[in-house]
């Protein structure tokens, strides 16, 4: 059968040994910075002081974007990308700056050189995706290096 979920209420109660785990303390929220192990270990493994564990890609993404850019700033979007990324970029009052992809579906330097240099420009990150959503094209090492010039 079909459950429909799109209220948010099932028909059915939760395991018992959740509804236990839930009356006994057993469960709730952790650490809002996240699991301090899994911190540590993510620090040694990286060499980094600073590393951010999130529950999702569109999380990460939105964190990104806070970390590097202010109101107004302009970010790179190839055509074609992911949806949520624009929804992203104009919740947090970013200007999306777009940019085609070649025929193979991957980015091109050209594009970001041309943007960056605009006259009254402000492009402050460009995102890059790989594999593509929604193309699955892959972007090889070389051209991430590229682009990254």
């Amino acid at each position: 059968g079909i459950a429909n979920l799109a209220p948010g209420t099932a028909h059915w109660s939760p395991p018992e040994r959740l509804v236990q785990a839930a009356l006994h303390g057993d469960g709730g929220y952790g650490d809002i910075r996240g699991e301090p192990a899994l911190l540590a270990a993510l620090r040694e493994e990286h060499g980094r002081e600073h590393v951010m564990v999130t529950p999702g890609a569109n999380q990460a993404f939105v964190h990104a974007l806070l970390s590097t850019c202010d109101v107004g700033d302009e970010v790179l979007l190839w055509r074609p990308y992911y949806f949520s990324h624009l929804v992203a970029l104009q919740l947090l009052g970013l200007v999306p700056v777009f940019a085609d992809c070649d025929e193979r579906g991957l980015p091109t330097p050209g594009a970001v050189r041309a943007s960056a240099s605009r006259p009254g420009g402000r492009l402050r990150a460009v995102v890059l995706v790989s594999p593509s959503n929604p193309t699955g094209a892959v972007c090889p090492a070389e051209l991430v290096r590229e682009l990254g010039e």
